[in-house]
């Protein structure tokens, strides 16, 4: 996949996709006791349904500690940081914005990449690293507000996961705290981005074998824990990134980037019948634990 193909103007910044564009309360929840000869209607305390207002339909119940935000109010912030970030001169800058709304509208994604910065790997500008902001919310009580700074492959579009990189903004609806995002966290972004190129440059001349690859998966993005004293490993799991792998080799040779790209792979495209996103932030967090680990550490 490549994205290259879809960049659009400014304009897509300023603009959030329609069906994003409604407003949310919180109302009281009661219940029909029946008292013999007649009902009496009952509020369930501390419980609220979160409404929408254009059709009135529930989204999820929430405590009074709730605070309703809405979904334009937060793309609004980060835009403000973006165009401070630049200085206000946009005019020239490629983008791609894309917006994700649930069906019942409970969860909201966007995704921004910024062309202009991406940062070629190999020797030819078609294989470049990309920056990419995402942005979650929703009103289902299942995200919290997220804004998490990445960069992606453009050729494959795996999501290039790296530790500075997690949860610069991550707040709670139950919290007092308003979400903050400003144009020093996106400049820090852009600075890891840079940092990737030339990190991805040395991993491409880092030789390893199928033997070293197959104990670093084992022992990190296989392993899964039992208890506190029990650990064992994903057969699918080593199934799925032993065929990565095989791919990725092919194309790159047996190299630590070969690696990292059979890693991103598999946290960027879960196969899964849950929640996609939600298999997405956990793989990564592998990910994120894997280039901390020892064992990665050994191989490079």
């Amino acid at each position: 996949m490549n994205a290259l193909n879809n960049i659009t103007d400014l304009n897509a910044l300023r603009t959030i996709d329609s069906s994003a564009m409604f407003n949310v309360v919180k109302k009281p929840i009661h219940f029909n006791q029946n008292r013999g000869t007649y009902e009496e209607e009952i509020e369930i305390p501390n419980r609220y349904a979160l409404v929408r207002e254009d059709n009135c339909k529930p989204l999820s119940v929430v405590s009074d500690k709730y605070k309703v935000r809405q979904y334009e109010h937060l793309v609004e912030k980060v835009n403000e940081s973006i165009f401070n970030y630049f200085d206000g001169n946009m005019a020239n800058i490629k983008i791609t914005v894309h917006d994700w709304v649930s069906p019942n509208g409970g969860k909201f994604k966007r995704d921004v990449y910024f062309w202009d910065k991406g940062i070629p790997v190999k020797d030819h500008y078609k294989e470049k690293t990309v920056p990419h902001l995402r942005i979650y919310a929703s009103y289902d009580s299942q995200w919290a507000e997220q804004i998490i700074f990445g960069s992606v492959y453009v050729l494959c579009m795996n999501g290039m996961v790296r530790p500075e990189w997690q949860f610069k903004v991550y707040n709670r609806h139950n919290t007092n705290k308003e979400t903050e995002y400003t144009s020093d966290m996106f400049a820090s972004g852009l600075d890891a981005q840079e940092q990737l190129g030339n990190d991805l440059f040395k991993l491409l001349q880092r030789k390893v074998n199928d033997a070293e690859v197959q104990y670093l998966f084992k022992n990190t993005l296989a392993r899964v824990t039992h208890n506190l004293l029990s650990h064992g490993t994903s057969d699918i799991a080593m199934r799925d990134l032993g065929d990565l792998w095989n791919r990725y080799s092919s194309s790159y040779g047996h190299t630590m980037f070969a690696v990292y790209q059979t890693a991103t792979h598999w946290s960027s495209h879960p196969i899964t019948r849950g929640q996609i996103q939600l298999v997405i932030r956990r793989r990564e967090q592998k990910v994120i634990n894997m280039l901390n680990s020892n064992y990665w550490k050994g191989m490079i």
